[in-house]
């Protein structure tokens, strides 16, 4: 399966080669931007995967986080791995579905996701996590520096794609977060952040606590 860049608004890019990617946003000041996971941080994580809008459903708070982060003046976007388009459980078409679904979603509660950048391979890939060049593309896109640009995610793997591209880590204890912390997680991964859930790791960041 072939590692394609997708973003829900329908602009897509074919390959894993960074080098034509041009940055979409220009100005003299770093762009503020926060990178999320979706499932376990944005929303709830299904045994069976999220195929269709119907298998949608919203972490507490996490439309208020991501309104409160959009307040704060920071674009907000996903980083999401999603195998089960490269393993033919599910279409492309339908993963960009469930997408603008879920953006509509959020923005009945006052909530703006600017992007979703997904990954759809089942093997290992240079855009695929824990690797990076996901996460650089959405910094590329941004025009953002990473060192400024929080990841939150629920598992070891995101804060592992956090830190090869030097991001500040966030863990949320939804999700799959507890269970990691109760796993351990690489020393290298440190320091990073452990909030209760997305509503409270965009108050961190806001404050400047992240």
């Amino acid at each position: 399966m072939e590692c394609l860049p997708v973003a829900s608004n329908s602009e897509k890019r074919n390959g894993c080669d960074m080098a034509a990617l041009k940055t979409s946003y220009i100005s003299l000041e770093p762009m503020k931007l926060v990178l999320l996971d979706r499932d376990g941080v944005v929303v709830v994580n299904r045994s069976t995967n999220i195929k269709q809008p119907s298998d949608l459903a919203l972490i507490d708070r996490a439309s208020e986080g991501i309104r409160r982060l959009n307040g704060a003046g920071y674009a907000v976007a996903i980083c999401t791995n999603q195998p089960e388009v490269g393993r033919g459980a599910m279409s492309q078409a339908q993963l960009e579905i469930v997408h603008a679904a879920l953006e509509k979603r959020l923005r009945e509660g006052g909530a703006v996701i600017d992007r979703v950048f997904s990954c759809t391979s089942f093997r290992k890939c240079p855009r695929r996590k824990p690797a990076g060049r996901m996460l650089e593309e959405a910094l590329a896109h941004y025009g953002a520096r990473a060192a400024d640009t929080p990841f939150v995610g629920d598992q070891a793997d995101d804060l592992k794609a956090a830190f090869h591209v030097g991001c500040r880590r966030i863990l949320v204890k939804t999700g799959l977060g507890t269970k990691a912390l109760a796993a351990g997680l690489p020393g290298y991964l440190s320091p990073f952040v452990i909030a209760a859930d997305l509503f409270a790791a965009a108050l961190g960041i806001i404050d400047g606590r992240s």
